[in-house]
């Protein structure tokens, strides 16, 4: 990782996704997807993924 502070869930993760959930303008959660992959996340899942997140925000 280029992170000094990152913590992977397991060695086999290549790469991470990570879009946070807004409520009132605070992060109240993320929705965090992991590959064993390298680079298998598009611009298009990032939008999926961050419309999805909105849809949550909605019903927590």
């Amino acid at each position: 990782s280029k992170e000094d502070n990152y913590l992977s869930c397991s060695i086999h993760v290549k790469s991470e996704i990570v879009v946070p959930i807004f409520q009132d303008g605070r992060v109240v959660g993320e929705l965090d997807i992991d590959s064993h992959a390298v680079g298998p996340f598009t611009a298009e899942d990032s939008r999926y993924l961050e419309a999805l997140c909105e849809d949550i925000a909605k019903i927590l």
